[in-house]
């Protein structure tokens, strides 16, 4: 059994090429980054029970097998913040934004093809891309992002 530590999704540093997470980029001052917003993210805790249940041939019941962890998979939700355009300048920032964005999901298409790290505060672990890059605009300048990863335990 694979034992997963907790994992804190704003403890996030790196996930496969795109490293520029909140948590270092905001402290150094640098512009363009993902900002990860734990509250909207799921699936840290644990992974989903596998059970395996068969009718017991002859008999009333089921033969039941012990459980197994099945794959963790991470929903993660962040916005981009985009701050090399200024504070209050409009020029370049939707530019600004579908670069920031590109970025992003060039990561996330190349966990398709072979698993990659997401580094965090406990460690870091393999994963795979698991679902579709799904932007969202919560208002006229925010751009917000939610994608799954699983878990790659024989990587």
């Amino acid at each position: 059994m694979t034992q997963v530590p907790l994992i804190l999704p704003q403890s996030i540093t790196q996930i496969g090429t795109f490293t520029k997470f909140d948590n270092e980029y905001l402290q150094a001052g640098l512009a363009d980054y993902a900002a990860i917003d734990p509250g909207q993210c799921s699936g840290f805790g644990d992974a989903t029970l596998r059970t395996t249940t068969y009718d017991a041939p002859g008999d009333d019941g089921e033969l039941i097998f012990p459980a197994k962890d099945g794959a963790l998979s991470m929903t993660i939700y962040t916005d981009l913040v985009i701050t090399s355009t200024g504070p209050s300048n409009e020029t370049g920032y939707m530019a600004a934004l579908s670069d920031l964005y590109a970025e992003l999901k060039a990561a996330l298409d190349a966990l398709k093809d072979a698993p990659d790290d997401l580094v965090h505060s406990a460690g870091s672990m393999k994963v795979w891309k698991n679902g579709p890059a799904d932007p969202t605009f919560p208002s006229y300048w925010t751009m917000g992002v939610t994608f799954s990863l699983l878990q790659d335990v024989f990587a």
